[in-house]
C-alpha cells in the first residue's frame, strides 16, 4: 500500500468515526432523568450490571457504578431507584 493510500484510508476512517460520535449527539446532562431498569438490562435476566451499563450507556456509567450500595457490580431496583443526579465534582480549595 502506498503512503497516498494509506493517508486517504486513515483520513477516511478519522471523518467516519467523527460522524458516527456527531450521529449520536451529545450525552444527557448529569442531572435528567435515568431511563426505565428494564431498557439497561440488556441480557433480559433481571439484573442490570455494570459492564451492560457501560456497554449499552457509557455516559452514565460513573453515574450508576455511585449508586452501587454494596459493591457488587450490579444494580438491584431498589439501589437504581434511589440513584439521584450524578455527584457534583467540586474544584480544591486554593
Amino acid at each position: 500500500m502506498s503512503t497516498r493510500s494509506f493517508r486517504l484510508l486513515a483520513c477516511a476512517a478519522a471523518l467516519a468515526a467523527c460522524a458516527a460520535a456527531h450521529a449520536a449527539g451529545p450525552p444527557p446532562p448529569p442531572d435528567s432523568p435515568l431511563p426505565a431498569y428494564d431498557t439497561l438490562d440488556a441480557d433480559h435476566d433481571g439484573i442490570v450490571t455494570l459492564p451492560e451499563i457501560t456497554v449499552h450507556a457509557p455516559h452514565l456509567a460513573r453515574r450508576l457504578a455511585a449508586c452501587d450500595r454494596n459493591g457488587d457490580r450490579t444494580l438491584t431496583r431498589e439501589e437504581y431507584a434511589r440513584c439521584g443526579p450524578a455527584p457534583v465534582a467540586h474544584a480544591p480549595a486554593h
